[in-house]
């Protein structure tokens, strides 16, 4: 059994760095070990939210105010002053450094590459450090290559999503990596009956999600039979821009449902799943239609192609294709009833494969076997964590501590005088 502290990205389950490793915690959990949770304070609502998750499985979170979680050249709002956003950088992990300290913890994992803090409280605390990465170093998440060497020196072992990240990130890192693939669980229950025919996209309407590719498709099937669905939230631009198109193009039979906590409950044994995404890590809503029993259709982006190398089940076309799209949704439609058969019947191979035991078998196994690290920063660690305000009110207390010592010795010994 291992004291295990997590540090969280984002302390939100609408990612799904997040959703899968809440997955490797209940793993982790259920084979006895004692995990916490550590994540970026937000709104009250969301962090109930968030807590009422991990507390049906007897996991504690403690979230930790900031003024910027991830990097300072990571994505995201820069919020105050560069002093200001130093000092709450220091108080994180000053904060991390107490959790490892008073729940006796035995080793850290940051759940991205986009955070330092867990790494160096490890450092300072001289117990090991593991780095889960889910991003490939590319566009927004570019910064992070001039981490690497950080990274590797300040991780104990790196592991890397399967497939293709895993590959690229080899190339870079001079430390044998590690694998994993990101879980998530599906509901057993079977597929509802559908009344007609819908190509169906699930998750949130972004840029990255390319949902606009699909609605493009569905302009040139010019099919009036057919539906288009989108299942998920959405960025209001992004969002924006469809509904633009749609009034531009004057399409009818396009429907949004808008966030669901359920959003596989509203898919039905009529559809074909889409998703055209311009780039996924993995493709966690790929595998999620697999093990539904839906007929899939999805862009070759890199973390598509490493779902599909596992699963080896779907149809692929090559990204930015219009017209390959288009045919490939030509196709299943023209054979839908043997497409779904084939769908319904891999579904219990996908469930075999897709197991939290086998996807983090390598993180799992690191684990029982780690042994202690220490690293140089460790001589560092009073000074990365010192805060000059904590440190006047440390000073403070103190003084005021040892005042009140004095007035209690003189109290003492004026009690014993009267006596």
């Amino acid at each position: 059994m291992k004291r295990i502290l997590f540090v969280a990205p984002s302390g939100t389950f609408d990612n799904g760095a997040e959703i899968a490793i809440f997955h490797l915690i209940h793993l982790l959990k259920q084979q006895g070990n004692h995990i916490l949770v550590a994540a970026p304070a937000s709104f009250s609502k969301i962090e109930q939210e968030y807590c009422s998750r991990y507390e049906k499985i007897d996991v504690p979170v403690f979230f930790l105010e900031r003024q910027k979680w991830w990097w300072e050249d990571a994505p995201g709002a820069l919020i105050g002053t560069v002093g200001e956003r130093a000092d709450s950088y220091r108080q994180n992990i000053h904060e991390l450094r107490e959790l490892i300290e008073k729940n006796q913890v035995e080793l850290v994992i940051t759940n991205t590459v986009n955070m330092f803090q867990g790494a160096v409280a490890a450092a300072c605390e001289e117990i090991p450090h593991y780095w889960l990465i889910h991003e490939f170093p590319e566009n927004e998440f570019a910064y992070y290559l001039d981490k690497i060497d950080f990274i590797q020196a300040t991780g104990d072992r790196v592991f890397a999503v399967y497939g293709k990240l895993a590959t690229c990130l080899s190339e870079l890192f001079e430390v044998e990596l590690g694998t994993f693939i990101p879980y998530t669980e599906m509901s057993p229950q079977p597929l509802t009956s559908g009344v007609k025919r819908r190509l169906v996209s699930v998750g949130r309407l972004s840029e990255r999600k390319n949902q606009l590719a699909l609605l493009q498709a569905y302009q040139e099937l010019n099919d009036r039979n057919l539906e288009l669905c989108f299942i998920g939230p959405w960025d209001e631009a992004y969002k924006k821009q469809l509904d633009d198109y749609i009034a531009d193009h004057q399409l009818q039979g396009v429907h949004f449902t808008g966030g669901q906590e359920q959003p596989w409950a509203s898919v039905t044994d009529q559809d074909i799943c889409v998703f055209p995404s311009n780039m996924e890590t993995f493709g966690l809503v790929y595998a999620e239609a697999l093990l539904r029993g839906v007929p899939v259709i999805l862009s070759d982006n890199p973390g598509h192609l490493s779902a599909y190398e596992y699963f080896q089940f779907g149809h692929v076309y090559p990204l930015g294709d219009k017209a390959r799209l288009v045919a490939e949704i030509q196709r299943v439609m023209a054979d839908f009833d043997q497409e779904s058969e084939k769908a319904q019947a891999f579904a219990p191979k996908a469930k075999e494969l897709y197991q939290p035991e086998k996807v983090y078998h390598e993180i799992v196994q690191a684990i029982a076997q780690q042994s202690s690290s220490k690293k140089p920063l460790r001589h560092l660690g009073n000074i990365v964590t010192y805060n000059e305000e904590r440190g006047r009110l440390a000073r403070f207390e103190k003084r005021f501590y040892r005042f009140l010592n004095r007035v209690s010795a003189w109290l003492a010994r004026k009690k014993q005088q009267n006596t």
